[in-house]
């Protein structure tokens, strides 16, 4: 789910390498937490909602890396 969220965007190259790979582990493990059982994948339903999910845990990680690369130096 996650890779399928993030593959777009390493190919438009919006994302390097390293920040690919650091999306990918935070995003899957908070949604490991949130689906906790793999059954409930099982439904079609289910699963587009929590494909929707995980697009959007993308997104915002990818909207962090964004304003974080914008902040001014720290004195």
């Amino acid at each position: 789910m996650v890779k399928l969220a993030l593959a777009p965007r390493y190919r438009e190259q919006s994302i390097s390498k390293d920040q690919y790979t650091d999306i990918n582990r935070d995003v899957s493990r908070k949604m490991y937490d949130l689906v906790g059982d793999a059954s409930s994948l099982m439904d079609y339903t289910n699963r587009a909602r929590w494909q929707s999910v995980a697009e959007e845990e993308v997104r915002k990680a990818i909207e962090g890396l964004r304003v974080g690369s914008q902040s001014p130096p720290k004195s």
